[in-house]
């Protein structure tokens, strides 16, 4: 029976995102193989230098390092049980799931003899490869360590976050909550603007300043936290309460959805009734 050949590295799932990564990893000159249960996502690959794998045995069985990008944690599990050995090997899990299913993933990996690596993907797939892109690792170091160059090909502010094993997807989680709230208000305020006559250009200018603004505020409100000091001498919660009630009476009469900003509004609403009206916007937290 042929062996297959050697591959630096097999990715197992080929959808959006499995499929850039294999394409960085082949573009940034490694040898790749891939692996997908519908196997003409895997094929389309071929075109970019990767080497469909008939099986995950096959895709496995050829490397010393398999980067699994499935829907799911469990389904990574499911994946990687059909390899017949695992022992030597180092997997990395780039698929969703919570802190609890990363552990769990992670135990069953270093029965089977194999090294592990947890991952979070914090860009775009179109972004994966680029100097700003971000996928965050976690794990033992000197486990990362052996792998840092090739991972580091999937973006220029990739980093090993924490030794802990579900250090990647806690920030993940966390930043995550936070992405599709901002990009939800976002939609709302963008389609309000839109109805009201407002050009694009408008929008795309007000917002970038707005993300310029948000990036300070965002500093200050972590260091708030971390330090516990909510008093302010710049914008209070009576002052971003006030103007949630006007923008959700400006959302109604435009006919828009405002279901974002309506639980902001609550939210700083039981801040004030809680007495917090004179602190900075931080001192939700306390909540």
């Amino acid at each position: 029976m042929t062996r297959p050949p050697r591959h630096d590295v097999a990715v197992l799932g080929c959808g959006l995102m499995g499929s850039a990564l294999a394409r960085r990893f082949a573009s940034g000159g490694l040898a790749v193989t891939a692996w997908n249960r519908t196997s003409r996502r895997a094929e389309a690959l071929a075109a970019d230098g990767v080497r469909p794998a008939a099986s995950v045995e096959d895709a496995v069985g050829s490397t010393g390092l398999a980067v699994v990008c499935m829907s799911d944690v469990d389904a990574s599990r499911a994946v990687l049980a059909a390899a017949s050995s695992l022992a030597g090997r180092t997997v990395v899990n780039l698929s969703d799931g919570t802190n609890d299913d990363v552990e769990t993933l992670a135990r069953w990996v270093g029965e089977q003899g194999a090294s592990f690596l947890d991952g979070s993907t914090l860009c775009y797939p179109d972004q994966i490869g680029e100097p700003g892109a971000m996928v965050a690792f976690s794990g033992p170091s000197p486990v990362w360590a052996r792998h840092e160059p090739v991972l580091m090909l999937l973006g220029g502010r990739s980093r090993h976050v924490s030794d802990e094993i579900a250090g990647a997807k806690e920030l993940y989680l966390g930043c995550g909550a936070f992405f599709v709230t901002a990009m939800s208000g976002f939609v709302e305020s963008a389609a309000c603007l839109l109805r009201r006559g407002r050009t694009l250009e408008e929008v795309r200018y007000a917002t970038q300043h707005g993300i310029e603004v948000l990036r300070h505020a965002a500093e200050e409100a972590a260091a708030a936290i971390e330090s516990g000091r909510h008093d302010t001498d710049q914008a209070t919660i009576h002052v971003f309460a006030e103007g949630a009630r006007r923008a959700l009476g400006e959302l109604e009469s435009a006919g828009v959805d405002l279901s974002v900003t309506t639980a902001v509004s609550k939210k700083l609403d039981a801040a004030e009734r809680a007495g917090m009206g004179r602190l900075g916007f931080s001192a939700q937290a306390l909540l």
